[in-house]
């Protein structure tokens, strides 16, 4: 949850109810000893997390590593996901259009400066720069405030597991990519056209692989659910409403959307939503 912006929650929070969490290990959630922390692993685990709340399904919004997460599990848990929403996401295996060699050594650098990392998130010029302390000065405003935890530290050595299950386990798997043609829900895939850590062009590979799947596009960097959060959201509630009424016209598309929000007690879209990681 550290680096999710309250602008982006208050945008979707307007039209859906939302659930955060973190990751095993991350921010507020405990370190266990059978924690191996692979992306598998942790799709398991939002899966349990959507039937300990009583859901049947969720719609799914997942961003980042968050969206390598929510990719599994539409692979390995169809069943609880109503409608999924993958921002800035990649394939893995022989499929993905890697970084830069410079960029995932500063990713995989846990010694690197906070704000340097996050930097990676925005695009490289003024209004880049503007947007990242934008962000962060939205999360400490939130943290002061009381409406969002303050979790934002994240052990070294959390940061290196993270690091290696983005990487190492994700490149060699090849049957990600080539599963998500068996996917039978609406996905909205989303990203930009400057994204320095995960390239647009995974995206575009993803949203073919998935069948009737939804690709949009908006300005930013990496961090683009921050930068373009209103657009975003407007776009995530018309994929919501206008998949519901395909579905409803028994017509074969897909969609959907993860966040959550204990404020929210009105009958509502869930959005169960993971994302981040890369120890930011």
């Amino acid at each position: 949850m550290r680096l999710c912006d309250p602008a982006m929650v208050e945008e979707l929070a307007k039209e859906h109810q939302l659930v955060l969490f973190d990751n095993r290990s991350v921010g507020m959630s405990t370190y266990t000893k059978a924690n191996n922390t692979i992306i598998q692993q942790m799709a398991d685990d939002a899966a349990r997390l959507i039937k300990a709340l009583g859901f049947k399904k969720a719609n799914v919004l997942a961003w980042s590593m968050g969206a390598r997460i929510g990719l599994q599990l539409l692979i390995r848990h169809l069943e609880v996901v109503d409608k999924a929403v993958l921002c800035s996401s990649n394939p893995g295996g022989k499929y993905e259009d890697a970084t830069t060699p410079d960029v995932e050594g500063m990713l995989d650098n846990p010694d690197l400066p906070k704000m340097e990392k996050i930097s990676l998130c925005f695009t490289d010029d003024e209004a880049g720069k503007q947007a990242a302390n934008d962000a962060v000065a939205r999360l400490k405003a939130a943290v002061a405030a009381g409406t969002f935890p303050d979790d934002f530290d994240v052990s070294k050595e959390t940061i290196e597991r993270q690091d290696r299950a983005r990487t190492r386990p994700w490149k060699a798997d090849n049957s990600n990519f080539e599963n998500l043609k068996k996917v039978k829900v609406p996905v909205l895939v989303t990203d930009e056209r400057s994204d320095a850590i995960d390239p647009p062009k995974n995206s575009l590979m993803i949203a073919n692989q998935i069948p009737f799947a939804w690709l949009a596009y908006f300005e930013g960097g990496h961090a683009f659910v921050f930068q373009s959060s209103k657009q975003l959201a407007a776009m995530v509630n018309v994929f919501v409403k206008e998949s519901l009424r395909l579905i409803h016209e028994k017509k074969r598309v897909r969609r959907l959307g993860f966040f959550i929000n204990n404020k929210m007690k009105r009958s509502v879209p869930r959005i169960i939503a993971f994302g981040l990681a890369e120890g930011l």
